[in-house]
């Protein structure tokens, strides 16, 4: 609950400091006093929206903070790490608003986002004003009034989450679909690639072993002349190298044995003898094994031209081609892996299809049920509330034949109402006034009292439209929904505010030629004087007084 809230300099707020109690909390005070100022500060603390506006004239910033009490410590832990939050027991939070644009939220006395208020905001504190009684007239927030009345929360989270299920391989089925779609408009591409590709058998490094053949076929007859010449010179012709050379050999050999200092270079000669002697037979070899093939020479060049036509295609090296073949070869079998895939993954989604279709029928019939309870006790609540004739119901709208579910199941639903017997049920965002809204909101929750998780809830514009004994019913269902929830009313009307267990007055002064607005808790006979006042409008009498007595007298029964 909210036990505390402290605000300064904000709109005409100097600065003040009070407690909230348990159950019912009235706010009063007269009419420009600044009761909305309040509501708004607490807005504030709720992730609200913030402007420099709001910040009193003359200070640079505003501040405004609350102490929040959760009804488990243990179980609200846990909301406060799925947010990143720290703290336990308690939840203290401070926002300051600053001129110059560096506003400031802090939770447990750590910097946190105003994402992560606003979450925990609506966790700690409901907030039912014009806004709120608007959301009564949206048909999704009507359908999740009817689950909460039916109990049936845990089972629409179980269809959301069916839903998503679904929806997740839906998704996935039809990406693979476009995938396999666009596989198979290149599939005879692939196909002509990989054949092309595999009918040239070729093999790695092939190009360059037949570039080097060609150039020794192009070049055979040169070859052959120049090596035959070269034999020649060495040993094929009369005065040759060789025969030169041995002769020089066989002197030098005769002149070493005469002068041991010739030995060194006889040896050389010889050597060279004998180094070309070999030379001359691996020519001669050579000579034997030289081939002009001219026929040769066109396969060649024929086959290097297919590899380099290929090479423009698919390379630019050979390696390329041959990658290039691998690749396209495996878009053909990952399109049978994908077919196979999207077989598997087509009946994963008519199995999700249809635990989706029997969740939301189940579901479907379950909120009929519900209904028909939920017509008759809003019937009863908003009877009590001043509208005895009044006839209320829920329309469902019609299935569509074949229509799929959607995260909240099949159901639309709206709510009708017939304020006035022989009146047709019409829908509720069609006829129902100001005060009408107002009541329903505040019926519907005391129907859902307990179901709501949120601790606090603050009604401003609850008394719209009613008064007399409409207004004295009004305040019983506030203190009976207070023994549920924190309540916290802004109210105008005396027999509202005479249910409360505590009473705050806000009031406006004049302080140092300033105009201030600040709140005090009010004692039990501050509390009669004040019911007094908003009894007759004016300075309260012995007579209003007395009145305002048996006010609270009654309303404490």
């Amino acid at each position: 609950m909210l036990a505390e809230l402290a605000v300064k300099n904000f709109a005409l707020i100097e600065e003040l400091s009070l407690s909230f109690g348990p159950g019912f909390n009235a706010l009063t005070g007269e009419t420009g006093a600044g009761k909305s100022i309040i509501v708004g500060a607490i807005n504030l603390i709720l992730g609200g929206r913030a402007s420099s506006d709001l910040i009193r004239q003359g200070a640079d910033e505003a501040e405004v903070q609350s102490l929040f009490l959760p009804p488990s410590a243990e179980g609200f832990q846990g909301r406060l790490e799925d947010l990143g939050l720290a703290g336990a027991g308690e939840v203290l939070i401070r926002r300051v608003l600053s001129r110059t644009g560096r506003n400031r939220v802090y939770i447990n006395g750590a910097p946190a986002t105003l994402a992560q208020l606003a979450s925990l905001g609506r966790d700690l504190v409901a907030v039912s004003g014009q806004h709120e009684h608007q959301q009564l007239l949206d048909p999704d927030r009507q359908l999740l009034f009817l689950d909460q009345f039916g109990g049936l929360e845990d089972m629409r989270s179980q269809m959301s989450r069916a839903h998503e299920e679904m929806t997740g391989l839906m998704i996935r089925a039809g990406a693979l679909e476009s995938r396999i779609r666009e596989a198979r408009e290149k599939t005879d591409l692939f196909e002509f690639q990989v054949q092309e590709i595999r009918a040239a058998n070729l093999t790695p490094g092939e190009d360059l072993d037949l570039e080097s053949e060609r150039r020794l076929a192009r070049n055979a007859e040169k070859i052959f002349s120049l090596v035959k010449q070269g034999f020649d010179r060495l040993y094929g012709e009369a005065g040759a190298v060789i025969e030169i050379l041995d002769a020089v050999r066989a002197d030098l050999e005769r002149a070493a044995g005469l002068d041991e200092r010739l030995n060194q270079t006889a040896a050389q000669v010889r050597e060279a003898f004998h180094q070309l002697d070999d030379a001359a037979h691996v020519l001669r070899d050579h000579l034997d094994r030289l081939i002009f093939d001219p026929a040769r020479l066109e396969e060649i060049e024929d086959r290097l031209a297919q590899i380099n036509r290929l090479k423009r295609k698919y390379g630019p090296a050979l390696e390329d081609v041959l990658g290039f073949g691998r690749k396209a070869a495996g878009h053909l079998e990952h399109l049978g892996d994908m077919e196979e895939d999207l077989a598997r993954l087509g009946t994963e989604v008519e199995a999700a299809r249809q635990r989706t279709r029997d969740l939301a029928g189940e579901l479907s019939a379950r909120r009929r049920a519900a209904a028909v309870e939920m017509s008759a006790a809003m019937a009863r609540e908003l009877g009590s509330l001043g509208m005895p004739r009044l006839e209320f119901d829920l329309r469902f709208e019609p299935v569509p034949e074949g229509a799929e579910p959607g995260p909240s199941g099949y159901d639309e639903v709206e709510y009708l109402i017939s304020p006035n017997p022989g009146e047709a049920l019409m829908p509720l965002a069609r006829i129902a006034s100001g005060g009408e809204l107002s009541r329903s909101t505040l019926g519907l929750k005391c129907l859902l009292a307990g179901q709501d998780m949120v601790q606090t809830m603050i009604f401003d514009e609850v008394d719209a439209g009613i008064g007399g004994a409409v207004a004295e019913v009004v305040g019983r269902k506030l203190k009976e929904l207070s023994g549920w929830h924190q309540v916290m009313c802004i109210t105008h009307l005396p027999q509202i505010a005479a249910f409360a267990g505590h009473h705050h007055l806000v009031y406006k002064e004049v302080r140092g030629r300033r105009t201030v607005t600040d709140i005090r808790p009010l004692s039990k006979e501050e509390k009669v004087q004040e019911i007094a006042r908003m009894l007759s409008g004016a300075e309260p009498t012995a007579k209003t007084r007395a009145a305002a007595r048996e006010m609270i007298a009654r309303a404490d029964d």
